[in-house]
């Protein structure tokens, strides 16, 4: 599991504090019902006090005094319950209510996390992404080839070309911890790029990845204030979030204002990553010859040599499924 410390806490904090509500909650209905049937009070001292001495006769092995402390035991619960149906209210009344019965919102089940503790980790993780929304509708179960036309005497075939997309994104998520690999998925604008990458974003978010999505523009946006900005301890909080997610999402490289500073940053940002062995998918409506002439050789280099390249071809799914209505 690869949330960062800081959310990991965050969810302890949120479930102790549920658990502290149930008790808050079971507190005051207990004074509540207390205060108009004493009589209950005194039946739930009664049983807790013949539930030790069970205890006590059956290690020393007093079959005959066990079924007597069972019959009370049965009685007083029985009269109880009259009592409390009687004044409107239900035997767990007297019990916390947790929301999870599970784990009664402890997050556990023994050593193991409860269903409902991995889900809370799910939805930090998707809130961290930048995408959690939109990966409802762009994922696998969506992805259609039949916006890629099959083109066979084409050399740029776009179904050929969508379905090794495809097979190299599964590929990069069945294999994300033992190789690290990186992806670079060119083509022209509305060829899938994006929705490639968030089919991958949310794969590797369900099986517990931190995966950080950011536009190339609100990338060096970020990169510029941990730089210049006033706020230097928030920026580089976010900059360290950037560097060490398991996986970084920079879409839509070429957008931003192309400078010493953008390029510079940029290298930095790529290779700290490498370094660390931590994946990054980059998509740019730009080829190969373009992210050559606009970045620096460092950085092209790096891109054609460290990154898995992914070419898109066809026309703009997303003008298609407009005019699909």
């Amino acid at each position: 599991m690869s949330i960062t410390r800081a959310a990991f806490e965050s969810i302890l904090r949120e479930y102790n504090d549920k658990r502290l509500r149930a008790e808050r909650a079971l507190a005051e209905r207990k004074a509540e019902i207390y205060s108009r049937l004493p009589e209950v009070e005194q039946i739930n001292g009664r049983i807790a006090s013949l539930s030790v001495d069970t205890a006590i006769a059956r290690i020393n092995g007093a079959g005959a005094d066990l079924d007597s402390y069972r019959r009370q035991i049965e009685e007083l619960s029985a009269r109880k319950q009259q009592l409390l149906s009687s004044a409107g209210y239900q035997p767990s009344d007297l019990e916390p209510h947790y929301e999870c019965r599970l784990c009664n919102d402890t997050g556990y089940i023994g050593d193991e996390m409860c269903s409902c503790f991995k889900k809370r980790i799910r939805e930090v993780l998707y809130d961290q992404s930048n995408i959690g929304r939109v990966l409802d509708q762009e994922n696998f179960s969506t992805f259609s080839f039949k916006y890629y036309p099959d083109e066979p005497d084409s050399q740029n075939n776009p179904l050929q070309a969508a379905k090794h997309a495809a097979r190299v994104a599964v590929d990069f998520i069945n294999n994300f911890d033992a190789r690290h690999d990186n992806l670079l998925i060119c083509g022209e604008t509305g060829v899938g790029k994006s929705f490639l990458a968030n089919c991958i974003a949310k794969e590797l978010i369900d099986r517990g990845y931190f995966v950080i999505y950011l536009s190339a523009v609100k990338l060096f946006d970020i990169l510029g204030d941990a730089v210049f900005g006033s706020d230097r301890a928030d920026s580089d909080q976010i900059l360290k979030q950037i560097m060490k997610c398991d996986l970084l999402i920079i879409d839509d490289l070429g957008t931003e204002l192309v400078n010493s500073f953008t390029t510079t940053q940029l290298f930095n940002c790529i290779n700290e990553r490498l370094l660390a062995d931590k994946s990054t998918i980059i998509s740019s409506n730009l080829s190969l010859e373009q992210l050559q002439n606009n970045y620096s050789e460092r950085i092209f280099s790096r891109l054609v040599n460290r990154y898995t390249i992914i070419k898109l071809y066809g026309k703009d799914i997303r003008m298609i499924k407009k005019l699909e209505g």
